[in-house]
């Protein structure tokens, strides 16, 4: 993660300076009675940029399709896999923008992906394991297993289990054993 950390310094830092830079290259403007009029105003364009892809290093501009559940460029409508809200500072998988801090690993030619010994992605199904717990997603299907306490939700139906209770909840309707 302190990569990450100077990743995002690095990249903070390029775009003040970029930034001052072209303030300071601004030429200077004879005064005259029209100019003095009118007020001073910023003009130059200012970024909106709030994501950092880690593919490229570089900021960029995304947006997200709900249809095809995939976050794209807006430069290069090129589909990004991973990438870093510099405003939170979560790192988000792109294909269905889930949180994915911690589940990260940088390969040997220094690009990252998904650990595949914590999290399987495959289509809309998502599996994560750390440790004892274990969460999994699947057709509209979450279940959450934390050493011995179980939920699982479908729909309008839910189970809960502790180990001093059990709850389930069914067409509205709640029960529950202590």
């Amino acid at each position: 993660m302190s990569m990450l950390k100077q990743l995002l310094a690095i990249t903070g830092s390029a775009l003040i300076i970029a930034s001052c830079q072209d303030a300071n290259n601004q030429s200077d403007v004879t005064t005259d009675s029209a100019t003095a009029e009118q007020p001073l105003a910023d003009t130059t364009p200012k970024s909106n940029t709030q994501y950092v892809d880690l593919k490229t290093g570089q900021p960029a501009d995304l947006y997200y399709n709900s249809k095809k559940k995939r976050t794209y460029s807006e430069t290069t409508n090129e589909p990004v896999d991973l990438y870093v809200n510099v405003v939170t500072g979560d790192t988000i998988y792109g294909q269905g923008r889930y949180v994915v801090n911690g589940y990260i690993v940088k390969t040997a030619d220094g690009t990252y992906k998904l650990d595949d010994k914590k999290i399987k992605i495959d289509g809309d199904e998502i599996k994560i394991k750390e440790g004892d717990k274990k969460f999994k997603m699947e057709e509209g299907e979450m279940k959450i297993k934390d050493g011995d306490e179980k939920m699982k939700t479908d729909g309008d139906e839910s189970k809960i289990k502790t180990e001093d209770m059990k709850s389930k909840t069914e067409d509205g309707q709640t029960k529950t054993k202590e």
